[in-house]
């Protein structure tokens, strides 16, 4: 940890825990959320919501959460609850996520923000005037591959970025029980919505510029975008590609490719991380023995990862503690609701390209976010 953290962490430490309210009990509470924040020290979770009691029941059994309530808007009048996690179907984030706001409750948004331009706009204006901390679950800004990444970019190690290359890939469409508006792009649902969400984020983040211009292709069967490609060109020139299946076998890694070298990543991996020089063949002797090298060093932080639930669970944690410093100290919150803004506007105008079937200007559909009243759903 740096100097600076360890100072954040000492001032987050007189400070009594943050009460959370996670309002949905489904599979990114259960078994993402909830599991990162036992045993964090800031962050207290005071209660929980959800239409469902059986899943009410479940959740709040297996982690010794007393209060349960079946109405969000009643866990919004718990006094205790000083933030609320909104953990619903996206389809539901922006009516949940400005009624916190209105409670002058700190909110934490999984993404995607919402599912519309109008009402992502409507949020990040009521942010703005609300004086608490609002930020979007990109939790991979804070996994520490990407951390690395983003510090060797910035600090020009591999020179100016030409390429970006990024693919996730999951079983998610073949498991048990999965819910309906998954499987539907109007709801929320489909590769775009759920896992390109998170890679555009990181074109931005990364090389901190902004995108200009998308191409998107998608296959659908059974599924609406069950499988998904991106193209696309950001301010900075560089070229995006990136690609992502809901119905495949598991695999996540990012590569960014500079004049000097490339930084590359899998965020499921412990030792996962490599800087590259640019003159280095990946299959030569000095590759080999230079990950052979990697590995071991990396073996003792592998070890610890994996018995904390491993290196991609870990940035859950990570994030809510960044929240957690935000909310308590007035830090500003480092994926805010105009970082989830500029996604969902990156993710529509893919959709846009794979109706038209042609590249699509994403400038164009930038505008200053709109001050009227916020339809509830």
């Amino acid at each position: 940890m740096t100097p600076a953290a360890d100072a954040t962490m000492s001032l987050v430490n007189r400070y009594a825990p943050l009460g959370v309210g996670i309002v949905g009990c489904g599979y990114a509470t259960q078994s993402l959320h909830l599991p990162a924040l036992r045993g964090l020290a800031s962050v207290r979770v005071v209660a929980i919501a959800d239409t469902d009691p059986e899943r009410l029941r479940t959740v709040g059994g297996q982690f010794a959460i007393a209060r349960r309530y079946d109405d969000y808007e009643a866990l919004l009048r718990d006094a205790d609850v000083e933030a609320v996690a909104v953990c619903v179907p996206p389809r539901a984030h922006a009516a949940v996520a400005a009624a916190a706001l209105d409670a002058r409750k700190h909110v934490f948004v999984e993404k995607p923000l919402c599912l519309h331009l109008d009402d992502a706009d409507r949020l990040v204006e009521r942010a703005r005037r609300t004086p608490v901390t609002a930020m979007v679950a990109f939790n991979l800004r804070y996994h520490r591959h990407v951390r690395a990444a983003r510090r060797a970019i910035a600090q020009g190690l591999i020179g100016d970025v030409e390429l970006v290359r990024t693919l996730w890939s999951t079983q998610l469409r073949w498991h048990a029980g999965l819910p309906e508006w998954r499987r539907r792009r109007a709801l929320g649902g489909g590769v775009l919505h759920d896992l390109a969400v998170h890679h555009v984020d990181l074109w931005r983040f990364l090389l901190d510029s902004e995108v200009d211009e998308i191409f998107a292709s998608t296959r659908a069967e059974a599924d609406d975008d069950q499988t998904a490609t991106l193209t696309a060109r950001l301010r900075n020139g560089a070229l995006a590609l990136s690609s992502f299946s809901g119905c495949a076998a598991e695999a996540h890694e990012f590569a960014i490719y500079g004049h000097r070298g490339s930084v590359s990543a899998s965020p499921y991996r412990a030792d996962g991380f490599a800087l590259v020089p640019a003159s280095t063949f990946p299959g030569d002797l000095t590759s080999r023995v230079r990950g052979l090298l990697r590995s071991v060093r990396a073996a003792p932080g592998t070890i610890a990862s994996a018995l904390r639930g491993g290196a991609f669970r870990e940035s859950y944690r990570s994030e809510w503690q960044h929240f957690a410093e935000a909310a308590l100290t007035g830090m500003p919150a480092e994926s805010t609701f105009d970082d989830g803004r500029r996604a969902i506007e990156i993710v529509l105008a893919a959709v846009d390209s794979i109706r038209t079937r042609r590249p699509v200007d994403v400038t164009r559909r930038r505008r200053p976010p709109e001050t009227a009243g916020f339809p509830h759903a």
